[in-house]
C-alpha cells in the first residue's frame, strides 16, 4: 500500500456503546392518587402515602398533602421532586404575604398565585397534578384544579394521579347527581375511593391520609391500605 495514501487518511472516529447506561429521567413519576370533595362549609381532601419509582418502592409513609394555612391544603401527584419544589414555593409566598399583611392569604388569592407560578414555568412545567382545597371568603368549601401550565378551574370534586381516571367516574356517580353532600358522606366516599384505587392501581397503597378542612382548622384522619 502506498505509504503517502496511508498517512493521508483521516482516523476513524471512536464510538462508544452505552447500552448499559441508564439516562436519568427528570420527570420520573412517583405516582400515587389524590382527591378532594367540597361541601357547603368543608373540604375533604385525601391521598395515599406510597412513593414509587418504576417497580421500586421509595417510601410507604410519605403524605402528598401540604397544609398551606389553617384553612388551605395542597395535594400533589406526579413527579415527586417537582411536587416538593412547588409546595415549598407556595409556602414561601404564603409566609411573605403573612409578614406583609398580618393575615393568611385567602384561597382565591392562593389559587391565582398557583396559576401564575405554573404559568411562569410553562417552558419547563412542573410535572404534577395539583389540587388546592380550602374554605373561601364566604365560608364555602372550594376545590381548584389545574393543567400543566396553570389554567385553573373551580370544581366540587376531583381525583388526580395514577388512579385519577378510574376514580373520577365514581365521584361523578356518588356526588355529581346530588345537590349537597354531608361531611360524613364525603369522608366515606373518599375512603372507599382510595381503597378501590389501592386494589386496582399498583402505584396506590400503604396508607390513606385525609384532611377535613373547616373554619375551625384541619382535622386529620388516617387509615391503612393493602400494601402493593
Amino acid at each position: 500500500m502506498d505509504r503517502r495514501r496511508h498517512l493521508g487518511r483521516r482516523p476513524m472516529p471512536m464510538t462508544f456503546q452505552a447500552h448499559n447506561i441508564k439516562i436519568p429521567n427528570i420527570y420520573e413519576h412517583a405516582s400515587g392518587t389524590v382527591l378532594a370533595i367540597a361541601g357547603k362549609d368543608f373540604v375533604v381532601i385525601g391521598c395515599d402515602t406510597g412513593v414509587c419509582s418504576d417497580n421500586a418502592i421509595l417510601s410507604r409513609t410519605q403524605t402528598k398533602l401540604c397544609p398551606i394555612s389553617d384553612q388551605m391544603v395542597l395535594a400533589t401527584a406526579g413527579c415527586w421532586s417537582d411536587a416538593v419544589a412547588l409546595t415549598n414555593q407556595l409556602k414561601m409566598e404564603q409566609q411573605f404575604y403573612e409578614r406583609e399583611h398580618f393575615k393568611s392569604m385567602s384561597i382565591e388569592s392562593m389559587a391565582q398565585m398557583l396559576s401564575v407560578v405554573q404559568y411562569q414555568r410553562r417552558h419547563l412545567p412542573y410535572d404534577v397534578c395539583p389540587i388546592l382545597g380550602g374554605i373561601d371568603q364566604d365560608g364555602q368549601g372550594a376545590v381548584y384544579i389545574y393543567d400543566c401550565i396553570g389554567l385553573l378551574q373551580r370544581e366540587g370534586y376531583c381525583a388526580e394521579g395514577s388512579a385519577g381516571a378510574m376514580l373520577q367516574p365514581l365521584l361523578d356517580s356518588q356526588i355529581g347527581c346530588h345537590e349537597t353532600v354531608t361531611k360524613e358522606r364525603a369522608l366515606s366516599i373518599a375512603k372507599d375511593a382510595l381503597i378501590m384505587a389501592a386494589r386496582s392501581d399498583q402505584y396506590t397503597g400503604d396508607l390513606v391520609i385525609i384532611n377535613i378542612i373547616t373554619r375551625d382548622g384541619i382535622e386529620l384522619h388516617q387509615m391503612e391500605l393493602s400494601q402493593n
